[in-house]
């Protein structure tokens, strides 16, 4: 029996899946890893961990199977977005990447909003520049490390460099490119206007792909570290979002999914590349040609629930958490709590907002601070939501991913703050599946995308259904949560600031 691979370099892990062609599940295997944070508000990862974590989740899955590496038709790549991983001319990394959650370029997003402005910056890329997105990283390299920025040869996006290890192919796909801010997302081409202008070299940039193109064979060096047969065929595969909603067969317009993951998205195919003209959202180039998709995200997701169970919770299980957050009322006894840990992108794109708990009194235990967690991840996913109808499109079904589909009351929580009907796919791993489904495509395993999600995508036919009173109940505290910000955000900066001051 043939099988397909599918590889997902996360922000915590890399998890490699192996399936055969009908969807079935032969193997998971997960290795997991830390980012580094030097100074406050950066956050960095080092390239060859990655590459050890998926060496070493590709062995595992192939021996949890016991499949040999003759059976496998191909392989394919899921990824984080938007990071900076600068190569040689050897192929080294010369520093660490430079992650997606990194908000050391706050100034260099401001000087790119100067030199471009917002409008062209619209124009070309459909995009606000953020902190964290590569063009703004590479740009602060340019800047801060002037040495390593010269002897860089090749930026690429993070599971490029996996790919790279695999074929000694250098490139990327256009769903991960249009995340760097570097592309002209209508013509899917990087901008030389852009590229010129911020003073970058042109250089640099690989050459750009379909996910579902060929990219290389396994080398022979590759196959001795990995297992996998030399010769064996790889595709681009294309950044997290867009594996999590191919593996989650989502592929049309109107079809939402809501991935609460380290951090949390909106994810919805669109048909034309309409964008938010106030840039609070994304537009992103999607898996085909003059195809495109909304995304909203929140930095902090389930970083938030993490933070709170290592820091202050002393590393409770998830599932005893989710049994205390159950026994407390909507609203958590009007404990509010905001998940700007690492600032804030959608719908603010403030790198300098902060996280806080509003409301605490003697009365709010553990278990409410839990729950408020949870809740404020959601409130936020409903201002991406509510951007994405503000433009025009309609959301008829939602699937949610992630660690807020494994959670029984998060799902709730947000079948009840949507006001809408939330359905969750039967399928292990999203991502890995979807990176393995961009290989049966590429391989011609499968005549079409399409085809290959209702060969594979299975979803549970009962949705959380919301509970009118609960969506009512939340309307109210969601008034607060957003007020918060707005009422905060100067003294938010304000406490940034003298922060940094004392450092």
């Amino acid at each position: 029996m043939a099988y397909l691979l599918g590889v997902d370099l996360g922000t915590s892990s890399v998890k490699t899946v192996l399936m055969d062609r009908h969807g079935n599940l032969a193997a998971i295997c997960q290795q997991e890893y830390t980012f580094d944070i030097p100074r406050e508000g950066w956050a960095e990862q080092d390239p060859v961990v990655w590459w050890q974590a998926a060496v070493a989740t590709i062995r595992g899955a192939l021996a949890q199977a016991a499949v040999s590496s003759d059976d496998i038709d191909g392989v394919g790549f899921s990824g984080q977005m938007h990071g900076l991983v600068p190569l040689d001319r050897q192929g080294r990394p010369v520093r660490k990447a430079i992650i997606w959650c990194d908000a050391r370029s706050v100034d260099e997003v401001e000087d790119i909003r100067r030199l471009l402005g917002n409008e062209r910056l619209g124009e070309i890329t459909c995009n606000q520049i953020a902190a964290g997105f590569q063009t703004a990283s590479l740009l602060w390299m340019k800047k801060h490390e002037p040495a390593l920025y010269e002897k860089t040869e090749t930026v690429l996006l993070p599971k490029d460099y996996l790919r790279y290890r695999l074929t000694g192919c250098l490139s990327t796909d256009v769903t991960d490119a249009a995340g760097t801010l570097a592309l002209n997302v209508r013509q899917a081409a990087w901008s030389d206007e852009l590229i010129r202008t911020l003073g970058l070299r042109r250089s640099l940039y690989p050459k750009i792909y379909l996910p579902q193109d060929f990219a290389g064979e396994v080398t022979a060096a590759a196959s001795a570290e990995t297992g996998l047969k030399a010769g064996t065929k790889v595709f681009h595969g294309g950044a997290d979002q867009v594996m999590q909603a191919i593996g989650n067969g989502i592929i049309a317009p109107g079809q939402v999914s809501v991935t609460i993951g380290t951090g949390a998205q909106v994810f919805a195919p669109i048909a034309s590349a309409i964008y938010d003209k106030q840039l609070r959202a994304h537009t992103f180039n999607n898996f085909q040609q003059d195809s495109w998709y909304f995304m909203g995200a929140t930095l902090c997701g389930g970083l938030s629930l993490r933070w709170l169970r290592d820091t202050v919770l002393g590393g409770m299980p998830y599932r005893e958490m989710d049994t205390l957050v159950e026994a407390v009322p909507r609203g958590s006894d009007g404990l509010i709590y905001l998940p700007y840990l690492s600032g804030e992108r959608t719908p603010h794109m403030d790198p300098l907002a902060r996280g806080m708990f509003f409301g605490l009194t003697l009365k709010h235990s553990r278990a409410h601070l839990m729950r408020a967690v949870m809740e404020g991840v959601v409130f936020s996913l409903r201002d991406c939501l509510e951007l994405y109808e503000q433009l025009g499109q309609s959301c008829r079904r939602v699937i949610a991913s992630g660690g807020g589909a494994r959670s029984a009351p998060w799902l709730q929580m947000q079948a009840d703050i949507f006001g809408k009907e939330v359905y969750t796919s039967k399928m292990l791993e999203q991502a890995g599946v979807g990176a393995a489904i961009c290989a049966g495509v590429g391989a011609g395993v499968y005549e079409s995308w399409q085809q290959a999600c209702d060969t594979v995508i299975r979803w549970n036919d009962t949705p959380a259904v919301p509970d009118l009173k609960g969506t009512a109940r939340y309307a109210e505290y969601r008034e607060l949560f957003r007020a918060l910000y707005q009422s905060n955000r100067e003294l938010m900066h304000r406490c940034t600031a003298l922060s940094r001051q004392e450092k």
